[in-house]
């Protein structure tokens, strides 16, 4: 098991990611970067999170950031740390999250829309890593 958000947890993710079919099908004409980001909070007051270069159905990289506030990143996918443990933890959808608030994304909504199934299993994928969440 690994800690959430963290170097190793990144490198898990990307595995996965790579790993996913479903991903690879829907992403496949997909091409952009997304922030997992954990909103600030006392222990982060810029944020901190994964990094994610995707291009066609695949994770060419994914990067933990300890301050995620010089980051540039197409989309962002954010939440406080409690509800990333829920995620992380299966107790959250990853859609439904959105809709009720829990999280925002950020970004070209057009894009977005046109890449909602590959949105989906980018967020299932990364409930699916065996990980606890790092404390504040």
């Amino acid at each position: 098991m690994v800690v959430f958000p963290s170097a190793e947890w990144a490198e898990a993710f990307r595995t996965a990611l790579n790993a996913n079919p479903a991903y690879a099908e829907s992403a496949k004409v997909w091409e952009g970067d997304i922030l997992l980001l954990i909103l600030p909070d006392p222990s982060h007051p810029h944020g901190e999170g994964v990094y994610l270069d995707l291009a066609q159905g695949a994770c060419r990289g994914a990067r933990y950031v300890s301050d995620a506030g010089g980051v540039q990143s197409e989309f962002v996918y954010q939440g406080s740390r409690s509800a990333w443990g829920r995620l992380i933890r299966g107790e959250l959808d990853p859609v439904r999250a959105i809709l009720d608030g829990t999280f925002q994304v950020k970004g070209n909504m057009a894009k977005a829309l046109r890449f909602t199934r590959a949105a989906k299993e980018l967020v299932e994928t990364a409930g699916k890593i065996p990980a606890t969440m790092a404390s504040a």
